[in-house]
């Protein structure tokens, strides 16, 4: 009854988010179109550009760290698993994310505790460590101001102490324990070297997320080049912040948090929801597209593979007799 209630309750948060996010969106856009907003179409072609980066990272990084719990099966189907149950994740919950990506991995042959553990590791490292490069980038931007300084240093000890393998597990276990999972065994537990090479890994998609919500900015707005860097910890500290958040896929936290954090930057409040708004339905349609691309190959790998498995069966079961 509890979880029907806080599913229910989030259903609506979305509801109200879309529908408050769609009338503004449209207000906004008749208000520039009146002032003649020109949208540089080429360097908008950067922006699903930048999110098929953040997607093949974020895939290889799972892959990496399910090869390190020691599977080996083939990378393609897995891969196509891993783009279609990303769909999920724009369910209330990410329980559906979790479903399908069990779903689709064990047709292929991984274990589900596999396909549990390093989907669990996955979030956990890469909130953490969005959160790290955000904050970071905050240090940088706040370098003026020594209170802002001191506080960006220690949240940075803070979150690097997190990271340390005992806490890291001990956390986690934590939330699976919530979820009513049981709790990772010491022997899936990573050392401080695969923690360090994770964090590592997830920067790439801070720059493939980074250059996207560049390129939606510049596309409406004047930007150099440099600054691409500054809006990677912007973005990474947006997805950071909307992991923790009740609604699918971060809606209205993580586009809050890009349009606060613009705004020193984009002195047009219109513009600035353009250019949010125009990479959130730019990362909807390139992770849409993926998923139905990686079911589809997932689907045919799996239907191939049971059937040389039958073939193989057959074969051995004509030698015995």
């Amino acid at each position: 009854m509890k979880r029907t209630l806080i599913f229910i309750l989030k259903l609506l948060i979305m509801g109200v988010v879309f529908t408050f996010v769609g009338v503004k969106f449209a207000q906004t856009w008749h208000t520039v179109s009146l002032e003649r907003l020109h949208i540089d179409w080429p360097i908008a072609a950067l922006i699903p550009l930048g999110m098929l980066a953040l997607s093949a990272v974020n895939a290889l990084t799972w892959l990496w760290l399910a090869r390190s719990m020691g599977d080996r099966h083939a990378v393609v189907p897995l891969l196509g698993a891993y783009t279609f149950s990303q769909a999920g994740k724009y369910v209330p919950g990410k329980v559906l994310l979790v479903l399908l990506r069990l779903e689709r991995t064990y047709r292929v042959g991984m274990e589900r505790e596999v396909c549990l553990l390093s989907t669990a590791l996955e979030n956990g490292m890469y909130a953490l460590s969005g959160a790290l490069v955000g904050v970071a980038a905050l240090l940088v931007v706040a370098r003026n101001h020594p209170l802002y300084i001191v506080l960006c240093a220690l949240l940075i000890l803070l979150l690097l102490g997190i990271f340390h393998p005992r806490v890291f597990f001990t956390l986690l276990n934590l939330a699976l324990k919530s979820m009513k999972r049981g709790p990772i065994p010491p022997g899936r537990h990573f050392r401080r070297r695969h923690m360090a090479i994770a964090v590592v890994l997830f920067c790439g998609s801070w720059l493939g997320g980074g250059l996207a919500l560049w390129a939606a900015v510049r596309c409406v707005h004047a930007l150099a080049p440099q600054d691409w860097f500054m809006l990677c910890g912007v973005f990474a500290l947006s997805v950071s912040l909307g992991m923790f958040s009740l609604l699918p896929g971060g809606l209205g936290v993580r586009d809050a948090v890009q349009a606060l954090m613009l705004m020193p930057v984009v002195h047009s409040p219109e513009l600035i929801i353009v250019a949010v708004a125009m990479l959130r339905l730019f990362q909807i349609a390139v992770e849409l597209l993926l998923a139905l691309v990686g079911g589809v190959v997932n689907i045919r790998w799996a239907g191939s593979a049971s059937g040389s498995t039958f073939g193989d069966r057959a074969e051995v079961a004509g030698n015995d007799s």
